[in-house]
């Protein structure tokens, strides 16, 4: 069911940024950029304690292409995000590499419908999905695996993105961009797996990001 929400945002956002195309005309653009890669930590709640679950903070980079229009645009946008995985508590923590990559579309729409503006903030929001993976090494006795495990596995989620930003125009066909993006999603417990207890519900990744893109 979630997923199948996930899928109609992403084509109504298509929608309604074609059918912007159509009434008013769009400028393109393709673009890449970089930047930081921040998680909210998760607690799993045991007989034997609390401990915490989460992705250290870490570094992403993304590459997009686009349509700029009046009042609305949006694009594709593919993203790369470097995290290592930790589970720390009762006096003990291990720590493991991660990945996650990303492939979704956003609807921007714009508080300047003036196209040409030097300065155009806005605000966006769409969906896709997210796979997370655990990049270390098996490693039979982890300590805290009585309790939860980091695996070497890859999991699929469906995500849900929101954020703001604002463009630069620094030529007529060079735009710099500054956004920051939340990802939204359930958190992926074949990665982070608990022995005993729950990590159900969402965790949120929030990726501030300083982009280049080429306009016309």
């Amino acid at each position: 069911m979630f997923r199948s929400r996930i899928v109609s945002l992403m084509i109504a956002a298509g929608m309604v940024t074609l059918l912007s195309s159509v009434a008013y005309g769009q400028r393109f653009e393709v673009g890449a950029g970089g930047g930081a890669s921040l998680y909210n930590a998760k607690t799993l709640t045991t007989t034997s304690g609390d401990i915490s679950a989460k992705f250290k903070p870490g570094y992403s980079f993304s590459g997009f292409v686009g349509q700029i229009g009046g009042r609305l645009g949006g694009e594709v946008r593919y993203s790369y995000m470097s995290n290592q995985m930790e589970l720390a508590g009762l006096g003990k923590s291990y720590t493991m590499g991660g990945r996650s990559q990303a492939i979704h579309y956003d609807v921007h729409i714009y508080a300047n419908k003036n196209k040409e503006a030097k300065f155009r903030p806005y605000f966006l929001v769409g969906g896709g999905m997210k796979q997370f993976t655990g990049t270390g090494s098996a490693v039979a006795l982890q300590p805290l695996g009585n309790l939860a495990v980091l695996t070497n596995t890859s999991q699929w989620k469906p995500i849900v993105t929101a954020g703001g930003g604002v463009r630069v125009a620094l030529s007529p066909h060079m735009q710099l961009r500054g956004e920051v993006r939340g990802y939204f999603n359930e958190m992926p417990t074949d990665v982070i797996t608990p022995v005993t207890g729950s990590l159900g519900g969402w965790i949120f990744n929030i990726v501030p990001t300083v982009s280049i893109s080429y306009v016309w």
